[in-house]
């Protein structure tokens, strides 16, 4: 009996001959999803490539999807393949793309240029003797030439290649190459006569330019019945750095032959929408606002599974235009001033996905309907409620917002009125709490939190041009070198400061910068910027008598009171 162990795997890695998938490369059998990227390789990579199939060395595995009468999917020809027309391949490459047709090119004479064996490389003819790989120097053996556009590249090529120059693309034709090579060779002053050379480049050919058609690449072909999010999940892993295979460019060549066309509507959506740009917004979190709206869920094999093209038609413009609309919100609103500061990238879907309907409301049923959704924004982000498991509590939440936030119906989301928010919490959080971390300092923005040099209110413009960031209020050098207890990375000393007033802090005790800032900029103003920053910042004050346990406490109280404001919610 056969134990688990030992049966057969779902996917095996089977050799293919290289002739073999030229041919069917050539012949349309072979093609590539419309998701995979263009060919972008250059000759020497491609050269490097035949090096290691003439030497016999690992070439790495090719991954292909066996395709049937099932589902279509948009596809296209190898770069200088004929084109598919209205053929249906019976694979697709998921992963190999730059390998393959870097060979199919330099086999078929096809490309921007053409490579060749110097085959007298490969030998030692004055003593009959077909050189190791090792031995051979292949920066000479293995060459190039761009393909001639004029005259004048055709002379150039003619000079660097030579009678021993055999053409790669000929690989079917080499035994009659060789005759016409050894009859021009030999037809002048030759030591050797022709039968010794042929016998000696006949098992040069052999070790080196058979392998052009016979070398064995491995070869993974996932199913016809592979479930679309397992081919997903296989990509990513066997594909690092490449492009990467998400649901989007999946389901942009699913849809593509039913007339939906995801890459088009992407393009226009960043051409419309700047934001989307700007906060570098991924299009699958759109067609997850998609599947909210259409079914209900944001979970991945919901998207795969679930969605279809007349749901996009349906809901992609509401969709987009929510996620934007949202991201204007939180922007004005609730002080995310640049993409670095958005608590959670996934708050946007299921806020996106109501947007629409509350686009419909009357002009005051419409602002109390954005208060709601910047309330379940801040009690989210306060109650760190999406660190875990977030898929599910977009699912969870959008099906509550449809009536709580559009009609401030029926029971809000579970973060509103069911999660505690704790001063603990709060207190003990350090910087790695990302959540917590930019939702403090985005209430500090809503807060009007003024720049330390001019007074002015915090502005998306000013946090680019003026390059204020997250710093320091005690600074950490200064926190070590008076042995504080307290970690200085918690989030309660951090606040925005612009890079000259940094420089000016460094690693000061808070007290003599405090000085030096009043002498500058005047007490008042002083007193002003520091309480726009939720810092106490009187005489007797932790921050003025370099106590930083006080200071800690006293931020505490005034940052808890500004989160109840936001939340609407009682600190435990």
């Amino acid at each position: 009996m056969t134990s688990a162990y030992e049966s057969d795997p779902i996917f095996e890695t089977v050799p293919r001959q290289l002739s073999n998938l030229v041919t069917r490369i050539h012949g349309r059998e072979i093609a590539l999803p419309n998701f995979q990227r263009d060919f972008v390789w250059d000759a020497t990579r491609t050269e490097e490539l035949i090096q290691s199939i003439i030497s016999e060395f690992p070439v790495g595995t090719l991954l292909l999807w066996k395709q049937g009468g099932g589902e279509t999917f948009a596809s296209r020809s190898f770069e200088g393949a004929p084109d598919l027309g209205d053929k249906k391949p019976s694979e697709l490459v998921l992963d190999g793309q730059q390998r393959l047709t870097a060979l199919y090119q330099a086999l078929t004479g096809v490309g921007d240029e053409r490579f060749y064996l110097k085959i007298d490389e490969f030998v030692d003819v004055a003593t009959d003797y077909v050189k190791d790989f090792h031995e051979v120097d292949f920066d000479k053996a293995v060459t190039s030439v761009p393909v001639a556009a004029g005259k004048g590249q055709a002379k150039k090529n003619d000079e660097l290649l030579e009678a021993s120059h055999f053409p790669v693309s000929e690989v079917g034709k080499f035994d009659d190459w060789l005759d016409e090579y050894v009859d021009e060779v030999t037809s002048g002053d030759c030591t050797y006569g022709p039968k010794r050379l042929k016998s000696l480049y006949r098992r040069m050919r052999d070790k080196y330019v058979v392998p052009l058609r016979s070398y064995g690449v491995p070869v993974l072909t996932l199913p016809e019945a592979t479930p679309i999010e397992a081919v997903c999940t296989i990509f990513e892993t066997l594909n690092r750095t490449g492009k990467p295979l998400g649901p989007f460019e999946l389901l942009t060549a699913r849809y593509f032959p039913q007339g939906v066309n995801l890459r088009d509507l992407w393009d226009e959506a960043l051409g419309n929408y700047k934001a989307l740009i700007d906060f570098k917004v991924d299009p699958y979190s759109v067609l997850q606002a998609v599947c909210l709206r259409a079914h209900g869920s944001a979970q991945r094999s919901d998207v795969l599974k679930k969605l279809t093209a007349s749901d996009i038609s349906a809901h992609w413009s509401s969709a987009v235009k929510g996620v934007a609309g949202v991201l204007d919100m939180l922007q004005s609103d609730c002080g995310v001033v640049a993409p670095k500061w958005l608590p959670y990238g996934m708050l946007l879907i299921p806020m996106g996905a109501v947007w629409a309907e509350i686009q419909k409301l009357e002009p005051l049923d419409r602002a109390n309907a954005y208060t709601r959704l910047q309330q379940f924004f801040w009690c989210s982000v306060f109650t760190t409620n999406y660190d875990q498991g977030a898929n599910s509590q977009a699912g969870a939440d959008y099906s509550r917002l449809k009536e709580w936030a559009v009609r401030g119906d029926g029971p809000a989301p579970e973060a509103v009125e069911e999660l505690p928010l704790t001063a603990s919490t709060l207190q003990s959080a350090s910087v790695r709490r990302k959540a917590l971390y930019c939702g403090l300092m985005c209430l500090l923005v809503t807060m009007r939190a003024e720049d330390f040099h001019t007074g002015q209110a915090m502005t998306p413009y000013r946090v680019r041009e003026v390059r204020i960031d997250s710093h320091h209020i005690f600074p950490k050098a200064y926190l070590s070198r008076v042995g504080a207890k307290e970690s200085p990375e918690l989030l309660l000393n951090r606040t925005l400061i612009d890079a000259e007033t940094n420089r000016i802090i460094r690693d000061k005790a808070p007290s003599q910068y405090l000085s030096e800032m009043a002498t500058a900029y005047g007490e008042d103003k002083l007193q002003s910027v520091l309480s726009s920053h939720a810092i106490e910042s009187g005489a007797n004050s932790g921050l003025a008598i370099d106590d930083y346990a006080m200071f800690l406490d006293q931020r505490l109280s005034t940052v808890m009171q500004l989160i109840e404001r936001v939340t609407g919610r009682k600190l435990e």
